[in-house]
């Protein structure tokens, strides 16, 4: 056994794989080789072996957010953040006290916007023109699905509402068929923003580690990057190194888009095992639908709009050709499924899968029918799912567009969590960021709760499909390994050394404490990355 270089001791030590008397952990090269007592690590202290005591903290394995978009977020959280309006009144509020103090020649962006500011109405880009009149703006929305534009940016990037695109994404059109500026699906997106102000790898790269610092300060020891989307990506990544080591891991799952075929589906094959010194790229990410909230996703029956009628792959064929190429290399997939008739094809395309220890994964999982269920407790897929997507962008008076969309019945089926839990499917959670907050305590917190827990008063959707304050800690640790075939997130001998430093024990504070609990550190590989 290679000789000890670091000593960290707390009261309370939480495995989450075995013995939970342990108060000492010995690492030696990033790696676990003892657990053990206070009393016995006394004996493992040897010249130079650094100890570190935590005294009355609770260690847990390093929690992993299942799902964020870092370095493609930068590109989207720019400008001020509208994600805290109620209305389309106090949008052009907020947004034109800010536009006075963008410079002139510039556009203004914003982002975070719910499309529920509307109402009952449809989403347009026409408060802008009212915010800052004659102004090139743009806010991409909460979910990242959809922006909207402003007249003079829809005419800088020559948008004329005509275009077609080889997946679903679509520019929304008023009675004259021209743009209104509600931008849907990535595709159509990315026509507006190369008419935006260019990041730099470099700014990209110096963002990205910045926000990967605060979110190690939040008691992140890594995460799940479910996209290779920006052209800078692999740069920025290098970039990154160059400053320092990462302050958390990154698994890396390209994107595989609706509008991909063979040769894009080679290409992230190829990518598979390209790595840094803290980063790795492993699996892919792929979507067979968009969002309920814009009416993008596929459901079985339409929404009350009458929309979500289609899959974003023009022909859903080709999404099941890519599935196969993928999972024929070995390669761990994710795919994103929100509407039922969306998550039911994708169950049953991982069911039809050759049999060869692979592991897919199905990310959301917003609304699905028991008969779904069914399918999917015999499919051997695992589940991600982001519970601050319910509890911040769904009420439980059905007055939001979500709920609104799909209406009271298909609403009941939805962000089935504890169904989830109690059929023994693995359970991944995560943020989205840049849709919802990554603070993982939130995230867990409302996890057990099934509301906005920081907000008091705030009500509960779906109150069954509560999880265990356990059960929300394994599904940011080891149940994210375990969602795509790998190990960890358990403290054990051999395993790497990341850990997550609480000032109160997660799993025996209320809710509400959680939320704003210390974390006193975060540990990547042995190496203290954030400590107070």
């Amino acid at each position: 056994m290679p000789a000890l270089d670091t000593i960290i001791l707390a009261d309370t030590i939480h495995s989450l794989g075995g013995t939970e008397n342990h108060s000492a952990i010995g690492i030696a090269d990033g790696i676990i080789q003892k657990l053990g007592t206070r009393e016995e690590a006394q004996q493992w202290i040897k010249p130079g072996v650094a100890v570190i005591d935590h005294g009355s903290a609770t260690i847990t394995p390093g929690l992993v957010d299942a799902h964020v978009h870092p370095i493609y977020g930068q590109n989207i959280a720019r400008g001020i953040f509208m994600g805290d309006v109620k209305d389309v009144d106090e949008a052009i509020t907020v947004f034109g006290e800010y536009a006075a103090a963008q410079p002139e020649d510039s556009p203004v962006l914003g982002y975070g916007l719910n499309v529920a500011i509307f109402g009952t109405g449809k989403p347009s880009g026409s408060f802008l023109d009212i915010a800052a009149p004659g102004r090139e703006s743009y806010i991409t929305c909460f979910d990242a699905h959809s922006a909207l534009a402003s007249q003079p940016m829809l005419e800088a990037a020559g948008i004329t509402g005509t275009e077609k695109f080889a997946d679903g994404s679509s520019f929304a059109t008023n009675e004259q068929g021209e743009p209104n500026g509600f931008i849907l699906e990535f595709a159509a997106m990315a026509l507006l923003e190369k008419a935006l102000p260019t990041l730099t790898a470099q700014d990209k790269a110096e963002g990205t580690f910045q926000l990967l610092r605060d979110m190690a300060a939040k008691g992140l020891t890594g995460a799940e990057m479910l996209d290779l989307g920006d052209p800078d990506s692999l740069q920025v990544l290098r970039l990154m190194e160059e400053i320092g080591d990462l302050p958390l891991k990154l698994r890396v799952a390209p994107w595989v888009m609706a509008s991909d075929g063979p040769q894009a589906v080679d290409k992230v094959i190829e990518l598979q095992g390209v790595q840094g010194r803290r980063w790795n790229i492993r699996g892919a990410k792929l979507m067979i639908d968009g969002t309920i909230d814009n009416g993008t996703a596929w459901l079985y029956e339409p929404d009350a709009e009458g929309e979500s009628t289609e899959s974003l792959y023009l022909d859903p064929q080709q999404y099941l050709a890519n599935l196969g190429r993928l999972a024929q290399a070995g390669v761990t997939t994710t795919t994103h499924a929100i509407g039922d008739q969306g998550i039911g094809y994708v169950i049953k395309a991982i069911s039809g899968l050759p049999q060869n220890g692979v592991r897919h994964r199905i990310e959301h999982l917003e609304e699905m029918t028991d008969e779904d269920f069914e399918a999917l407790k015999a499919s051997g897929a695992t589940v991600s799912m982001q519970p601050t997507h319910c509890t911040h962008f769904v009420r439980a008076d059905g007055s939001d567009p979500w709920s609104r969309r799909l209406g009271g019945h298909r609403a009941s089926f939805a962000f089935r969590l504890r169904d989830v839990a109690d059929a023994g499917i693995t359970l991944a959670l995560g943020s989205d960021w840049p849709v919802a907050p990554y603070d993982p305590r939130l995230i867990m917190a409302d996890a057990q709760t099934r509301r906005r827990t920081e907000v008091e008063g705030s009500d509960s959707t779906g109150p069954r499909h509560k999880l265990s304050a356990r059960e929300a800690l394994e599904g940011y640790t080891v149940n994210v390994h375990a969602s795509t075939g790998a190990t960890g997130g358990q403290l054990a001998i051999g395993a790497a050394a990341d850990l997550t430093v609480f000032g109160a024990d997660p799993l025996m504070i209320a809710p509400e404490e959680l939320c704003t609990v210390d974390v006193v550190a975060t540990y990547v590989d042995g190496k203290r990355t954030n400590a107070r």
